[in-house]
């Protein structure tokens, strides 16, 4: 999809856009001194006559001390166009189509860590009749169990004592991929010429997807003369919902 746009009278701003329905972890961090969980990203496809689905997360202590957690399920939905996430109450997961928590199962309940310990926990989805096709979100919640009595001796953690891994489902046989680019915002450099743009993005469907592509400028005689990649940290956009990114334009040549 290409589109162009008259800047300044003498430039041309060009958009390249490709998409790939494809999802990526986020990119390795240095070791916490609280908790770590692995894999914080879980991308999950169900196949239309599947029965379940079944992964793992673990979960380190990387405190000095015995921890206890409590482990339960809870949806998500977008907290706004900057690509946050905000978990859902009872009330509201019974209307969220895009809800998963009724179709997931955790092995157990809880987990008893000593110091520098890791320990797994099984997650299993059932891919019953009434989970529709499309995407599905759900998070793994681990909390620190404050009225355990193991739990003696306060933590020094670098995360708040809830932290999640999160899920993105999709289940095959009637998904749907709908991304529209909504608005465009030029912000000018000193000299006047471009030194980034706001896009602005729909996803209209009932699937997460990733956008991706490729921001030009291209000057009167056809040269390219500035650049920028459209989502180089891989945000996902949820089913229904907007998304805005803001693409750094790098020179390339002068201009003329």
């Amino acid at each position: 999809m290409v589109m162009k746009k008259t800047f300044l009278a003498s430039l041309f701003l060009i958009f390249s856009l490709a998409l790939f329905f494809t999802s990526h972890p986020a990119k390795a961090q240095e070791k916490p001194k609280g908790f770590t969980v692995n894999p914080f990203f879980q991308d999950v496809t169900l196949e239309k006559d599947q029965a379940v689905a079944s992964f793992n997360v673990a979960i380190t202590n990387n405190t000095e001390n015995l921890v206890v957690l409590k482990l339960s399920v809870l949806d998500f939905g977008t907290l706004d166009e900057s690509g946050g996430v905000a978990f859902l109450g009872a009330a509201e997961n019974l209307t969220n189509k895009y809800a998963l928590a009724s179709w997931l199962s955790l092995e157990k309940d809880g987990l008893v860590l000593d110091p520098d310990e890791k320990q797994s926990v099984k997650i299993t989805i059932q891919n019953k009749e009434s989970l529709s096709p499309g995407g599905h979100y759900a998070a793994i919640l681990a909390k620190v169990d404050k009225d355990d009595k193991q739990n003696s001796e306060p933590l020094e953690v670098a995360f708040d004592s809830s932290f999640s891994s999160l899920i993105f489902a999709r289940k095959i046989g009637g998904e749907i991929y709908e991304l529209a680019l909504k608005s465009q915002e030029v912000q000018k450099g000193f000299i006047g010429l471009p030194e980034s743009i706001r896009l602005r993005f729909q996803n209209s469907g009932n699937v997460h997807i990733v956008p991706r592509g490729i921001v030009k400028l291209i000057d009167p005689l056809g040269r390219e003369v500035g650049r920028g990649i459209i989502n180089e940290e891989s945000g996902i956009i949820l089913p229904e919902t907007f998304r805005v990114f803001k693409v750094p334009l790098k020179n390339i040549s002068s201009v003329f």
